[in-house]
This record gives structure tokens, C-alpha cells and sequence, in this order.
């Protein structure tokens, strides 16, 4: 299961709920909540889509990597070795 880092940015850039993150990144509220919960898992039911993240990285003001913990990026570079 892959861990998203969002709460913490957004936190970290004074964006402390999912109206806030949701209004920032152009993503509609309930992808946003889930986002703030860390409710995303890689099911097709609560899953969110690459396009999703690069949109919160831009709105975040982040590269979409800075997204992943920082395990899931060693697993994620691995992968594509």
C-alpha cells in the first residue's frame, strides 16, 4: 500500500482541511478528504489517479514525488530499475 504524504504538506503550507486543499489544487472535496484522511489505497475503490496527484503537486507547490513516503519512492525507483 502505497503512504501519500498530502496531509503533511498541505499542513505544512497552511492548507489545515480538505475545503482548503480541494479550493488550492482544483480537486473536487471528497478526493481531497480522502487525501487528508490518508484514505487511498490501490483498489479501484479508493484509489486516486495520477493526474489527481500532479494536479495537488501543483496546487502544493511540490514535485509530484514529494508526494510518496519516502519508502514507497525507494520501492517506486526500484521498480523501474
Amino acid at each position: 500500500m502505497l503512504r501519500l504524504k498530502v496531509k503533511e504538506i498541505a499542513e505544512s503550507k497552511g492548507i489545515g482541511d480538505a475545503a482548503k486543499l480541494s479550493r488550492a489544487t482544483g480537486i473536487g472535496y471528497a478526493t481531497a478528504h480522502r487525501l487528508m484522511l490518508g484514505d487511498i489505497t490501490e483498489d479501484n475503490l479508493r484509489s486516486v489517479g495520477i493526474l489527481t496527484l500532479y494536479r495537488v503537486a501543483q496546487g502544493l507547490g511540490v514535485r509530484l514525488s514529494d508526494l510518496y513516503s519516502d519508502e514507497d519512492r525507494v520501492s517506486l525507483r526500484l521498480a523501474a530499475a
